[in-house]
């Protein structure tokens, strides 16, 4: 792991997969940071001393969460993912749809 993802000797993981990061969030582990790489990738950095443990039992499965609780988190994250929380600008997946007016529409 690289020494960027790492916390003053607190363990850390790294991952890409957004359901296991609002696992995590939902068990209350730290999320660190969010990172966001050149190709638009996003790495989720949580930190906690049980955050080896939870991702394991996450991958062996299954887990037990309260369910509000982990949509109400998988949302945040997706929002945080959206760049309103920092102050950028949304993604290009974020951004709606061109409309076009309804007389160029072709029929079906």
């Amino acid at each position: 792991m690289s020494k960027k993802y790492l916390s003053a000797g607190s363990p850390a993981i790294i991952t890409n997969d957004l359901f296991l990061a609002a696992f995590l969030y939902t068990v209350n582990c730290e999320l660190a940071r969010i990172e966001k790489n050149e190709r638009r990738r996003v790495s989720f950095v949580f930190v906690g001393e049980r955050v080896r443990e939870l991702r394991e039992a996450y991958r062996a499965g299954p887990v037990r969460v309260d369910m509000l609780s982990f949509r109400e988190n998988l949302n945040r994250l997706r929002y945080l993912l959206s760049g309103k929380a920092a102050g950028q600008p949304p993604d290009e997946r974020s951004m709606p749809c061109p409309t076009e007016s309804p007389n160029q529409l072709s029929r079906v």
